[in-house]
């Protein structure tokens, strides 16, 4: 059974310069070092990983709610890059300069972005999305895949439509439950683990659905920056019994690569949710950084 914490304690907001808000939640020592964690697909800043380890590793996790999700005002502008803005401003307003930066899942996109626009001092990526429209790494996609993403770039406006009527929070959780490994399927149905995943999600959609529209949107359309941008130190953490179709295909063998300072980490018995189940693996690697 998952027995460590999964909430975050913490949740503070703050006015952004154009006056929508930005919310954010907190876990770890208030002057620990920081760790931005951007979470996956329609998930608010409710949920955590680690958190039972953060004091001991004097790690303050900060993870905030992208425009239109949870607590975070809508943005009709949204963008990878003014996702990096509106943390940079958090940052600053923290008085933080030095910090690292975790992705998880469909996160792993902002997370990217953050590390492209910003200077953490090193990005993680966990059960991270891929660049779909890298030649190599579109050669590996599923057919439904391919499709979604040509939606997402030739008739954006059809795809948003059939999300915006058909997609909320139960929707969401249930595919990913469905299209999780049996190994995922037994982290994330526990009694102790889905209660508070699905707490995180309803949290996520309380606007409405829309802050997840833009948000797949925006990670299937072209990114303006490619991997090979990032200088700062990169960990890739996959497991390979993962079997989500928007995570990386070849659990980001090919991704590691393109990188120009990355560890490449691949557990053989791990499946999506290695976010969890590896995280004090994750977490240590940033002490050594």
């Amino acid at each position: 059974m998952y027995k460590n914490k999964l909430t975050n304690t913490r949740q503070l907001s703050m006015s952004l310069p154009d006056g929508r808000n930005l919310s954010w939640y907190e876990s770890g020592p208030k002057k620990g070092f920081p760790v931005i964690f951007c979470t996956g697909a329609g998930m608010s800043g409710s949920l955590g990983f680690g958190i039972d380890l953060l004091e001991a590793l004097n790690l303050r996790l900060i993870v905030p709610e992208r425009a239109g999700l949870g607590y975070s005002t809508q943005d009709p502008q949204k963008s990878l890059k003014s996702f990096a803005d509106e943390i940079q401003l958090l940052l600053a307003a923290q008085h933080i300069q030095d910090f690292s930066v975790i992705g998880f899942s469909q996160g792993a996109v902002f997370a990217m972005a953050l590390a492209h626009y910003a200077a953490p001092v090193s990005l993680s990526l966990v059960s991270g999305q891929d660049q779909f429209e890298y030649p190599a790494t579109k050669a590996l996609l599923r057919s439904d895949i391919i499709n979604m993403q040509e939606q997402a770039i030739n008739t954006p406006e059809a795809l948003s439509d059939w999300l915006l009527r058909n997609v909320t929070s139960q929707w969401l959780l249930a595919f990913i439950l469905n299209c999780s490994a049996e190994v995922d399927q037994n982290i994330y149905s526990e009694d102790s683990f889905l209660p508070a995943y699905s707490q995180c999600m309803e949290h996520a959609f309380n606007q409405g659905n829309q802050g997840y529209i833009q948000d797949l949107l925006i990670t299937l359309q072209p990114w303006q920056f490619d991997p090979e941008d990032i200088h700062c130190p990169v960990s890739l953490w996959y497991g390979k019994l993962d079997v989500s179709s928007v995570h990386s295909p070849d659990f980001g063998q090919t991704l590691a690569k393109r990188f120009p300072n990355c560890e490449y980490h691949l557990f053989a018995d791990e499946g999506g949710s290695l976010l969890w189940t590896q995280a004090n693996a994750i977490l240590q690697s940033l002490i050594s950084r």
